[in-house]
């Protein structure tokens, strides 16, 4: 990674605003009212009422966004009365989207309205045949797709004017449900799949955001205190010790189905216990297998190539993208991590910030079996077979994307104080176009020592220590250090510096 250091003798939210390329108005949502009189909130609750006498089958996704999107949208429709089950499907086992087996279940079992949360935009001629088997389809949903889908209800992004442009499914569904009746459960949940999403922190979704830490900071939410253990409401305690857990349990599916964790959500009392010893065990699990995994993989990669490719029997499919994603920040390339199951590749992709991995591995894409994503992170089996052809595929044809610079703020160590702290929280959230500030200090310290045989750390001043939880880190020489302050939570009245980089 390369880098821009800016040492203007601007404020902190001036030098982010700069770097972001934002407005410092735009941070401030205490005015922000959501319109709830939009034409497409009207139509929505319209056919809901139309539809009050029929039965709803919501088919949600796997991950955070589908699974609180799925909570969102049967809470509101017990609400309205009208009956409803729902269903999420297996990752590994039916994989992502819309499918006819789906559809053929809820048409056996007599239900009248199939509701796609967070997975229909890009299945048209699956709408088209549950349409053909009379049932109506709502679509509530962020994905990119080639044409508009043929269904009787449609809700994106698209729709909306600059101010909800970014939502994500469950930003989308609390919207909904909002402009229909107020709950703070809805609130809570889409701004949890909000930050989960790493969706835009702008608009209806920083209202969203900020409404949800509202909440939770004077109301206890039973399943996500659970899941929070002594941490307190914070939006990296969410995002470290909340969601995680819930996207951990799809990722290993044999050993828990994913549709209980919607059942954890639904129930806010303290019988969603039942289910927390077996999303916590599961999530250690994962955590645990994703070390090794990630370790197997170093060891049989080659990282001199432009694209990275690796497969193993070893790797577990719903991991695969956790891989991807760790190996592509460590060596800033695209990685494609693939699991090899009775000759056949089940797999993900990661790509760094200015690249376009979709579109690279969209040309190729009659190799696949099965392929889609977005421009970052993408999603695809292939048969055995046909690896070859894969790495043939990207030996002819370069990969090309925009080198990425980071920008660090240079700061003098004895500025790193609660001071500055309390502004950069202040400024939260932070997301995808608004990055938390990236600091950099002079590399001096007083002692160093080393955390689990594995990890450096620093004692920088009486206050204030740095640790880098990236293994490679050990023993390197630098100058600097780039990282984000934090509260050290092992020591009270220190801070910690989370190292992200030696240079």
């Amino acid at each position: 990674m390369k880098y821009i250091f800016n040492d203007e003798d601007l404020s902190l939210v001036d030098r982010l605003c700069s770097i972001n390329n934002v407005n410092s108005e735009d941070l401030d949502v205490s005015a922000f009212e959501p319109d709830y009189d939009l034409e497409i909130l009207k139509k929505v609750y319209e056919e809901l009422l139309s539809d009050k006498d029929k039965r709803f089958f919501i088919v949600g996704d796997y991950d955070c966004d589908g699974i609180c999107s799925t909570v969102i949208m049967t809470r509101l429709l017990n609400h309205l009365s009208i009956s409803s089950n729902y269903f999420i499907p297996s990752r590994t086992k039916q994989g992502y989207g819309l499918n006819k087996e789906i559809i053929d279940t809820a048409s056996k079992h007599g239900f009248d309205v199939l509701m796609c949360v967070d997975n229909g935009a890009a299945f048209n001629e699956e709408l088209k045949y549950a349409r053909s088997l009379g049932l109506k389809t709502y679509v509530i949903d962020h994905h990119e797709y080639l044409e508009v889908p043929e269904t009787d209800c449609f809700v994106h992004p698209n729709l909306f004017s600059s101010k909800y442009n970014d939502m994500c499914a469950s930003g989308l569904s609390c919207l909904i449900a909002s402009s229909i009746y107020e709950d703070d459960l809805n609130t809570v949940y889409g701004g949890l799949a909000t930050l989960a999403d790493m969706v835009s922190v702008f608009g209806y979704n920083r209202y969203l955001l900020k409404k949800m830490l509202e909440i939770l900071k004077k109301e206890d939410i039973i399943p996500l205190r659970y899941l929070l253990g002594k941490n307190e409401y914070s939006y990296d305690a969410l995002s470290y010790n909340v969601i995680p857990k819930i996207n951990a349990v799809s990722r290993l599916d044999d050993m828990m189905n994913v549709n209980y964790v919607v059942k954890y959500l639904l129930d806010n009392s303290s019988e969603c216990m039942k289910y927390l010893n077996k999303i916590e065990e599961i999530n250690t699990s994962r955590k645990t297998m994703t070390k090794q995994m990630s370790a197997l993989a170093e060891r049989i990669i080659d990282p001199s190539k432009d694209m990275i490719i690796v497969r193993s029997s070893a790797f577990k499919e719903g991991l695969c993208g956790l891989i991807a994603n760790k190996l592509m920040y460590e060596f800033g390339k695209p990685v494609l991590v693939l699991s090899e199951n009775n000759n056949e590749l089940k797999g993900s992709g990661r790509s760094p910030k200015g690249s376009d991995l979709y579109t690279y591995l969209k040309n190729a894409e009659g190799i696949f079996k099965t392929f889609g994503g977005h421009a970052q992170a993408v999603g695809l089996s292939l048969d055995a077979s046909a690896y070859e052809d894969l790495l043939k595929y990207v030996d002819d044809h370069s990969f090309l994307y925009d080198e990425q610079y980071k920008t660090a703020l240079v700061y003098e160590v004895t500025s790193l104080d609660e001071n500055l702290l309390k502004q950069i929280e202040e400024l939260k959230p932070y997301g995808t176009d608004f990055s938390e500030p990236l600091l950099c200090i002079d590399g001096q310290y007083q002692k160093k020592y080393t955390v689990a045989g594995m990890y450096p750390k620093y004692v920088i001043n009486d206050n204030l220590e740095a640790i880098s939880f990236n293994h490679n880190h050990l023993g390197r020489s630098f100058s600097k250090m780039l990282g984000h302050l934090k509260r050290d939570d092992y020591h009270k009245g220190k801070l910690s510096f989370v190292i992200e980089d030696l240079i």
